[in-house]
C-alpha cells in the first residue's frame, strides 16, 4: 500500500470518526433539551414519548445510512476539484455550515449533495440550539 493511499485512508477513517461524534453530541445536546422539558413541565404523556422515541430512532437509522454512502463516495469524482486534500475539505464544510457557499469547491454528484443538505440543516440545527442556550441564559440572568 502506497503512503499516499494510506495518508487518504487515515484522513477518511479519522473524518468518519469525527462525524459520528459531532451526531453524538448533537444527539446528547438533544437529550439534554428533552430532559429539560420534561423536568419543568408535564407536557408529554406516555402516547407522546414514544413519538419522540420513534423519532430519534428514524433520526439515527437515517444517520446511519448516510454514513454507508460515505465510502462510496470517497472513490468517485464527488466534488468540482480534482483530488480534494483534508483541507479542502474542511474548508468546504466551514462554508457550508457557515452556509456562505462561495461555489469554489461544490459537491458534483447525488450523494455528496444529498452531504451538504445535510451540513447545512445540522449547521441550522445547531445555531438554533446555541442561540436559545445563550438567550435562555441571559435572560436567567437578568431576572
Amino acid at each position: 500500500m502506497s503512503s499516499n493511499l494510506l495518508i487518504h485512508n487515515i484522513a477518511f477513517y479519522l473524518s468518519f470518526i469525527n462525524l459520528i461524534l459531532c451526531y453524538l453530541l448533537l444527539a446528547n445536546t438533544l437529550k439534554f433539551i428533552l430532559q429539560n422539558i420534561l423536568a419543568y413541565t408535564n407536557i408529554f404523556n406516555h402516547s407522546n414519548l414514544w413519538k419522540v422515541a420513534l423519532l430519534i430512532i428514524f433520526y439515527f437509522l437515517s444517520t446511519l445510512t448516510l454514513f454507508c454512502y460515505i465510502g462510496s463516495i470517497y472513490y468517485v469524482d464527488a466534488y468540482s476539484i480534482n483530488n480534494p486534500n483534508i483541507f479542502d475539505l474542511f474548508y468546504y464544510v466551514v462554508i457550508a455550515f457557515g452556509t456562505i457557499g462561495y461555489g469554489d469547491i461544490y459537491p458534483t454528484c447525488y450523494y455528496t449533495k444529498a452531504i451538504a443538505i445535510l451540513i447545512v440543516f445540522t449547521s441550522i440545527s445547531c445555531i438554533s440550539i446555541m442561540l436559545s442556550s445563550f438567550l435562555s441564559v441571559s435572560h436567567e440572568k437578568n431576572k
